[in-house]
């Protein structure tokens, strides 16, 4: 599959995924990962499960309130049943326009039941630069 095939599959779950993040919703952001998903900061810390990462999701939230998840520089690569999206990203606050954080995060997406659903996150918070 070329990049603007592997794009447009996963489309509409990114579009899901901004979706959860402009609400802050843990269990909107849980309907697209996938039951034994992973979620690793590079270096840092990884939490798996659907228990642990729900956990995560409802205490990011907490602190960090809505925001926009903005992905640049993507590249898409995979099958049939797997894709890697790999790219910058930006967070910012909506409600004052504040940037959280930015860095470089690779999403992998397994296709599960005819639905794609987020099987490991890894992400990687740059510094100030």
């Amino acid at each position: 599959m070329s990049q603007e095939e592997l794009r447009a599959t996963l489309a509409p779950y990114f579009e899901q995924f901004n979706k959860s993040t402009e609400i802050a919703s843990a269990e909107d952001s849980m309907k697209l990962m996938h039951p034994q998903a992973v979620i690793v900061q590079k270096d840092t810390t990884s939490t798996f499960g659907k228990e642990a990462l729900t956990a995560l999701f409802k205490s990011w939230y907490k602190t960090t309130g809505p925001y926009y998840f903005e992905r640049s520089s993507e590249k898409y690569s995979g099958s049939d049943d797997w894709i890697v999206v790999e790219a910058k990203m930006r967070l910012t606050r909506i409600e004052d326009k504040t940037e959280i954080l930015h860095g470089d995060v690779m999403h992998i997406w397994k296709k599960e039941n005819n639905t794609w659903l987020m099987f490991y996150e890894q992400f990687h918070v740059a510094n100030n630069e």
